[in-house]
């Protein structure tokens, strides 16, 4: 029985396997929805605005799952972004001072 119910969890995690994040006002929380196609993907993250689109490139165990973030929606500032911070993100006091944290 474990098996089957192991076999169904996993057809059903790889079948969506591009997924939507995106933003609202409220910058505590972000919200995704899967997808079986880039261009499914891409005409809902259209009416969402702020988002990303990423695919699924591995899974382990249904815990840790690696994605691969494709160019689609806001994904130039994404990476700039990153990007950014990965840059400065020894530099503390500069970060505090531009976010006015």
């Amino acid at each position: 029985m474990m098996d089957y119910v192991y076999n169904v969890i996993n057809m059903v995690v790889e079948k969506g396997t591009i997924k939507v994040v995106w933003i609202t006002k409220n910058t505590k929380r972000i919200y995704s929805k899967m997808f079986d196609s880039v261009k499914e993907a891409e005409k809902f993250g259209r009416k969402k605005k702020d988002y990303i689109i990423s695919r699924l490139l591995w899974q382990k165990r249904y815990k840790t799952y690696a994605w691969e973030i494709l160019p689609h929606g806001n994904y130039k500032l994404y990476l700039m972004a990153l990007r950014f911070y990965q840059r400065h993100k020894g530099k503390k006091a500069f970060i505090k001072r531009l976010f006015r944290m």
